[in-house]
């Protein structure tokens, strides 16, 4: 088996389709963000009624259970804009949201509920994603250092992927060595960086030839 060939197709699918996802997620909270601002503050502003309740606040938003990331259906705050009944349905006492903002809150839950709060992350340069690897390279033992492969999510990271993003990356990541390793066990590639954007696996452990990687 050469497994190089099967890392190239699918590592590059996964590369692409990562792309773009920060600046989309982005958008999309930032336009969430306008429509609570626009039309909740005069109620939950913090000269509002109900301002014990402010829904600006993104953390509040979540652990209050008014929005469950990625169910719309099940989240009180999207179920109250489409409220029949006038007295029930926010913004209380004025016109139902119009079709464009609902479904900008919709998508916006349905994309995770990203924090509007949230910025980029620190950029780490080309130079040092290389000297890291490097000097992970020169602390191992010389016998494993043949066997020291690198997979990176550093390009995703400088990208501005939230957190919660860059986890599930890693996670298929792992998948994705494992489903092709020979071994039965699990073993997660290891990170060498603080930010855990730079990842080492040994070829030894996976069972793999170096000729096949």
């Amino acid at each position: 088996m050469k497994t190089h060939k099967y890392f190239s197709l699918i590592f590059l699918t996964f590369i692409v389709l990562g792309s773009s996802t920060a600046s989309a997620q982005q958008d999309l909270a930032q336009q969430t963000y306008a429509v609570l601002q626009q039309n909740c503050l005069t109620c939950h502003g913090p000269a509002g009624a109900f301002r014990e309740t402010l829904l600006l606040d993104h953390t509040a938003l979540l652990e209050t259970g008014a929005v469950v990331p990625g169910k719309p259906t099940e989240s009180p705050l999207y179920k109250r804009l489409l409220e029949k009944n006038p007295l029930k349905r926010m913004p209380l006492g004025q016109p139902q949201l119009s079709d464009a903002a609902i479904l900008a809150i919709k998508g916006w839950i349905q994309a995770g509920a990203p924090d509007w709060s949230w910025r980029p992350n620190p950029f780490i340069t080309y130079d040092e994603m290389l000297t890291a690897i490097q000097r992970h390279v020169e602390s191992l033992d010389p016998f494993d250092r043949p066997f020291a492969r690198y997979f990176t999510l550093t390009h995703l990271y400088n990208a501005g992927e939230s957190p919660e993003t860059l986890n599930i990356y890693r996670m298929a990541l792992s998948k994705l060595i494992n489903s092709l390793s020979w071994r039965a066990d699990i073993i997660n590639p290891h990170p060498i960086d603080p930010a855990k954007t730079i990842f080492y696996v040994s070829l030894f452990e996976y069972e793999w030839d170096d000729d096949e990687v």
